[in-house]
């Protein structure tokens, strides 16, 4: 190994040099990812102005990326014979290639994340059944079961009714009011 590093000239030893070293990183950020069971990619600066927010084009992981591209293509072209402005331009587009996969990779993977916030207007139509009576023409609050977003969860409400709804009794939910205050009516 020492042979062959020996026998690089200038350029060629930075390009090889950039290749080994980030493709180690990478290597590391991805055992760190498999391990840890999170992303160890923290954050540079320059939101790509779209997307997700939680993704930068300029994170740490992007960064690395064009890095590989950039040393492995180098080292590549210099080899194939391409003189050095040439090598750094193949270099210097491979580079920018392989960040803007692993941007698009990473945009791709955080559009799948959910952060499991209920969103109770989600319940708007929804029926569900009377958990405690809910009193009639909004005179006070009852509580009723519901299934949303795969929860099944207890939530007040309130009728417009002039009746009061029983334990039991199916309704339809109609609005949602400030506080997450269901307002239903009965199925008949």
């Amino acid at each position: 190994m020492n042979e062959w590093w020996q026998s690089l000239v200038g350029p060629e030893r930075v390009f090889w040099g950039i290749a080994i070293a980030s493709t180690l990183l990478q290597i590391l950020m991805f055992a760190g990812s498999l391990i840890a069971g999170s992303d160890v990619d923290a954050d540079v600066d320059s939101d790509a102005g779209h997307g997700d927010a939680g993704v930068k084009f300029l994170s740490v992981r992007a960064l690395v990326a064009f890095f590989v591209g950039f040393g492995w293509a180098g080292a590549m072209a210099l080899r194939h014979g391409y003189d050095l402005g040439v090598a750094t331009l193949i270099a210097f587009l491979t580079g920018l290639v392989f960040m803007a996969v692993i941007f698009a990779i990473m945009r791709a993977m955080m559009s799948l994340r959910d952060d499991g916030t209920l969103n109770y207007q989600n319940a708007v139509g929804q029926t569900c059944q009377v958990y405690v009576t809910i009193p009639a023409a909004r005179s006070g609050r009852g509580q009723v079961e519901l299934m949303i977003q795969g929860r099944l969860i207890t939530v007040q409400a309130v009728t417009e009714n002039p009746a009061p709804i029983p334990p039991q009794a199916s309704v339809t939910v109609t609005a949602i009011e400030p506080g997450n205050l269901l307002v239903v009516k009965p199925l008949h």
